[in-house]
């Protein structure tokens, strides 16, 4: 798994309303629990977003591009990833690919189950490291460890009780124990820990997120927010390690990227849609963000399209 030019994806917004199965599954993740779910290449689930949980993600067909915080790679089959609370994370399968019904394979878990199991077992804390440390960047393991995995993966689906989290021990003992496992993103994402933070900065993602397409300010966000513009941008760049103005062009480089790879339109209409306003700076900022022009990105992920 090559680390390519990143791009460096903004934080999702948590989207308390519907974060989907994973956060219905764990009741907001504060219980000491083991879940499991899967889905096929066309879900509501592939989207990009974080959730509170610890991760375990087993792809077990396709192709396609990993999101993992500002990491970005390229997946295949017994690709096998870790993610740790609110790291944000997605996988789009290629449009070249035919759709499948069974794509992924995802085990997840609450912080709370991963701290109580090393206070109370000494024989795991061994696997603090792993799970309180390196989880925060995202794990890639090597593809043969995903193919041994894929049977403890089903026994976590068809069995629960103690037979479940020996199964779950078992798994999280092979990661530990994988010399070749590498970080993904460059630095940590955490969300906000205070729950009124938490609010605001979903307030203001969410804004921003509805409104990219515009001509967005940070001084329409700060009002929105009840804040002066100095006190909006020290919060914003605090809690998402980014400048208000560098967020809102990723969001945009964001999703040209999902439009020039799922859509024939023309890269001129593109630059307008997602928001800039002319293509000279469209181009720069996308080559700073992706490491190659639109029209490259398109050829990689897409094919030719039509000229503009």
């Amino acid at each position: 798994m090559n680390r390519r030019a990143a791009l460096s994806l903004p934080p999702p917004m948590a989207d308390t309303s519907a974060l989907g199965r994973e956060q219905d599954l764990l009741g907001l993740s504060d219980e000491p629990t083991i879940h499991y779910l899967d889905h096929g290449s066309r879900s509501r689930l592939i989207r990009w977003h974080y959730h509170p949980a610890y991760e375990l993600h087993l792809i077990v067909a396709t192709e396609g591009t990993a999101y993992v915080g500002d990491y970005t790679g390229r997946f295949a089959p017994y690709t096998l990833m870790l993610t740790g609370p609110n790291v944000p994370h997605n996988w789009v399968t290629d449009d070249t690919c035919e759709p499948v019904a069974l794509r992924d394979r995802v085990i997840l878990f609450s912080e709370a189950f991963v701290r109580r199991c090393i206070e109370f077992f000494p024989s795991a804390r061994h696997v603090r490291s792993l799970l309180l440390e390196e989880a925060r960047h995202g794990i890639a393991f090597s593809s043969e460890l995903g193919r041994q995995l894929e049977p403890h993966f089903r026994r976590v689906s068809d069995h629960g009780g103690l037979r479940r989290v020996a199964s779950f021990f078992e798994m999280v003992e092979a990661l530990a124990e994988d010399d070749t496992r590498k970080p993904l993103s460059s630095r940590p994402f955490q969300a906000a820990s205070d729950p009124a933070q938490s609010v605001r900065l979903h307030r203001a993602v969410t804004y921003i997120e509805r409104h990219y397409a515009g001509d967005i300010s940070l001084k329409a966000v700060a009002d929105r927010l009840d804040m002066s513009e100095s006190a909006f941008s020290r919060f914003f760049h605090q809690h998402t390690g980014y400048r208000f103005i560098d967020y809102v062009n990723q969001t945009r480089v964001q999703h040209a990227c999902e439009r020039l790879s799922g859509s024939d339109a023309p890269i001129t209409d593109i630059c307008y849609d997602v928001g800039f306003s002319n293509l000279s700076n469209f181009n720069r900022r996308f080559l700073i963000l992706t490491g190659m022009t639109p029209r490259e990105y398109r050829m990689r992920h897409r094919g030719p399209a039509p000229q503009t």
